[in-house]
């Protein structure tokens, strides 16, 4: 990558403008090779279970049936709600989603 070093104060408003939309341009052209981490939303067990109003049975059972994925993280158990969706989506849960 080559840098470039711009002197300012030497030039006008409309060169400066000018500078700053092919600056512009090129952040643009780079910005549709960066894709966003699309990286999952965890909700943890308490959040899943008052989003969906179940029991924690219910979650540990859904869990236990692969219903629903559980993800570990040390002690701690999360759930990916992107997975959740699409794993109730056309049951009676559907409306609450």
């Amino acid at each position: 990558m080559t840098e470039k070093i711009l002197q300012v104060s030497e030039m006008s408003s409309a060169d400066i403008i000018k500078q700053f939309t092919a600056m512009n341009q090129k952040l643009s052209e780079l910005a549709e090779y960066v894709k966003p981490n699309n990286s999952a939303t965890l909700l943890s067990p308490k959040e899943v279970m008052e989003w969906l109003s179940i029991t924690p049975p219910t979650l540990n059972d859904w869990a236990k049936k692969g219903i629903l994925n559980r993800y570990k993280l040390g002690n701690r158990a999360f759930y990916k709600k992107e997975e959740i969706m699409a794993n109730l989506d056309g049951t009676k849960y559907a409306n609450k989603l």
